[in-house]
């Protein structure tokens, strides 16, 4: 037996003796079989069962196997059909994969040949369940993992808690995309979603900025809170501690920051202010990278092919389809949207091709890894220019908060071209 034992498979077909037969196989692997005899009923069945695989006979009476294929596709594109027919030509086959169709078989097929394709076809499609009821708040977040549905459950217990909420996770993992969710199943959803980038509260009028955010009833999102200045964290600490333990004006916003893995360090590093983080940390939600969720990538190439305008082809070959499942997405599901929406526009036939996919992914994750070191610059920069105004350019001074010795803190300094006499007292 394998992991995808009990899978259900819908087998579609006219004849009864043959649909007994194929049920009696796929049901001797291990399979879950549905059975239909005509498209209609297939169709019944497939939206109440939500099968991980479909097997039709290409020649039915009423709706035959290349016109239920086109049902199902335009309403679970990630699905895999796979279709048989004794009247198989090669044409036949090469038309009904550029359309996205999985396989094609042509009888008498060998029942280990078809064993074969439906174990592939599974491992790229990933169980959907059926619509749950009041789950609209969720729907733009789509995953079928079972990690990433006890999550959103966590998610939905804290959506009316006023204490802050952390949400942890990997860049492009869909943070704020999850912050918008619990907003929504909130009882604050028709008051303001407010997203204020911490990088950008810089400048004399910060403070008053983000009082102003802290004072405005609905959602506050602090964007990569690692990256809030140390004199705001004291504001915000003070703003979300219990009433009577400090002085100041309690936050009408509901609070939520979102961080990279990196928080952790920053406090470590004594970078940002341990009472805070431990403010945040009272309610904590981790969100998974990509490559944690594979099941979700065909879930996700269908969300996005379906959304996409500016495209040629309209899906993606199974050779694609493993390449995208098996990438290792450092830049997550915003990495994988920008390959599938690029893959789309720039094919030139109805199926992306595996080496098209191939060049883009190999381009995508060169840019990935330039977009890291340009962050690590900036944010090493931004570190030593408030290192330098806080010691009011003490470099012994800066080198011992930094962790460095001198020699290496100069060397840093060089780099970015940074002289410590323009930050002591005086220093114009």
């Amino acid at each position: 037996m394998n992991g995808n034992t009990g899978a259900r498979i819908l087998v579609v077909d006219d004849d009864p003796d043959l649909l007994a037969l194929i049920t009696m196989r796929l049901s001797s692997a291990g399979y879950t079989v549905a059975q239909a005899s005509c498209g209609e009923e297939a169709l019944a069945i497939f939206r109440a069962e939500r099968p991980r695989v479909v097997v039709t006979d290409l020649r039915m009476d009423g709706m035959d196997g290349h016109a239920l294929f086109e049902r199902l596709h335009a309403e679970a594109p990630s699905v895999p059909v796979i279709i048989l027919t004794a009247h198989g030509t090669i044409p036949d086959a090469v038309a009904a994969t550029q359309r996205g169709v999985f396989s094609f078989l042509t009888k008498p097929f060998d029942g280990r040949e078809l064993l074969a394709r439906i174990a592939a076809a599974i491992t790229l499609s990933p169980p959907i369940a059926p619509e749950r009821d009041n789950a609209a708040w969720r729907r733009e977040i789509i995953s079928a993992d079972p990690v990433m549905d006890e999550l959103l459950r966590a998610a939905h217990r804290l959506a009316d808690d006023p204490q802050p909420l952390l949400i942890k996770g990997p860049p492009g993992s869909g943070k704020e995309l999850l912050a918008r969710a619990m907003h929504q199943c909130s009882q604050r959803a028709d008051q303001p979603f407010r997203v204020v980038p911490c990088s950008g509260l810089t400048g004399t009028d910060a403070d008053a900025l983000l009082n102003a955010a802290l004072d405005e009833a609905g959602t506050l999102l602090l964007d990569e809170i690692e990256r809030l200045p140390a004199n705001l964290q004291a504001r915000l600490q003070a703003r979300i501690a219990a009433a009577g333990l400090f002085e100041g004006r309690r936050c009408a916003a509901r609070i939520i920051a979102t961080a990279h893995p990196s928080l952790e360090t920053a406090v470590h590093e004594g970078r940002f202010r341990a009472d805070l983080y431990y403010s945040l940390m009272r309610n904590t939600l981790t969100l998974p990278g990509l490559a944690a969720r594979r099941g979700d990538i065909p879930l996700l190439i269908a969300h996005f092919t379906a959304q996409a305008r500016d495209k040629t082809a309209q899906a993606f070959s199974p050779e694609a389809m493993t390449l995208l499942c098996e990438a290792p997405w450092p830049g997550n599901v915003r990495q994988l949207r920008s390959i599938v929406e690029q893959a789309l526009a720039l094919a030139v036939t109805p199926l992306v091709p595996a080496s098209l996919v191939r060049r883009l992914l190999t381009e995508e994750n060169a840019r990935e890894m330039a977009a890291f070191d340009d962050a690590r610059k900036a944010f090493e920069y931004d570190y030593l220019v408030q290192l330098l105004k806080t010691t009011c350019g003490n470099v012994a001074q800066a080198a011992r908060i930094a962790r460095r010795n001198r020699t290496e803190f100069y060397k840093l300094l060089a780099r970015h071209d940074l002289d410590p006499a323009r930050f002591k007292q005086g220093a114009k």
